[in-house]
């Protein structure tokens, strides 16, 4: 059975008083506040390790941020199965979502495993080609997800999903939808240029606007993408949870 209940959590997730989803950059900031999250998965890291993952968690977590705004988007408002889920609290000291202890739990789980065939294994040479990480593809993140959330005792499935702005209202009902692009060309409401890079870029897909543009949450801030205009890649996923009530 797919769970429907969560179209009205948008409003709490991507808040224009608050924070507007997770942000892969913060937990780098402050390193020692996640330590025992990272001990959970490399028990013997120092320090010093502690503060490379974090960095390299903000070059290649993009992906990973957008899975963690769907899980918060299907759990808001039920503190208590999420963290009988997760052990880890809802909010933080602060009474802001604690985007960051989940993003790190997720990644530190999960970042460079793979699968052949049903069997999971973890790539170490997955990064050494790539100075700021390798990150998630279509393929890995499907795996990561549905693992790690598996393990916690929630059944998602991470489809890849043909879209149309027009149909993202509709399609949206069925579970949180999350594109990836390549050049990272973002914009504002007004269709200007406000970022370009050349590397790809992974976001949660909030809403779609009048003028054709699609609203995503990016770094913790509001940005739009332009349907069909980018000539690396272009596609979409949605996540279904399964019997979460």
């Amino acid at each position: 059975m797919v769970d429907r209940g969560f179209q009205d959590n948008y409003k709490y997730i991507f808040a224009k008083n608050g924070l507007y989803g997770g942000n892969q950059n913060t937990p780098k900031q402050e390193p020692d506040k996640y330590k025992d999250i990272v001990r959970r998965y490399y028990r013997d890291y120092t320090d010093s390790q502690i503060a490379e993952r974090l960095a390299l968690l903000s070059r290649e977590g993009c992906g990973y941020v957008a899975l963690v705004n769907s899980i918060f988007l299907r759990f808001y408002g039920k503190e208590e199965q999420f963290y009988s889920a997760f052990g880890l609290p809802m909010y933080d000291v602060n009474r802001n979502l604690n985007y960051n202890d989940l993003l790190v739990d997720f990644y530190c789980a999960t970042d460079n495993h793979k699968h052949f065939l049903w069997f999971d294994y973890l790539d170490e040479k997955e990064d050494k080609p790539y100075p700021n990480g390798y990150g998630t593809d279509i393929d890995n993140s499907e795996w990561r997800f549905e693992q790690y959330m598996k393990k916690r005792g929630i059944a998602v499935e991470l489809n890849p999903i043909k879209l149309q702005p027009k149909d993202i209202e509709k399609r949206s009902k069925n579970g949180p939808i999350i594109v990836s692009v390549r050049p990272t060309v973002l914009y504002d409401i007004e269709g200007n240029i406000v970022h370009d890079a050349q590397g790809g870029h992974t976001m949660s897909v909030v809403s779609a606007c009048d003028n054709g543009l699609v609203k995503v949450s990016s770094w913790g801030k509001e940005y739009y993408v332009k349907h069909g205009a980018y000539t690396g890649y272009e596609y979409y996923q949605q996540v279904i949870f399964k019997g979460v009530h």
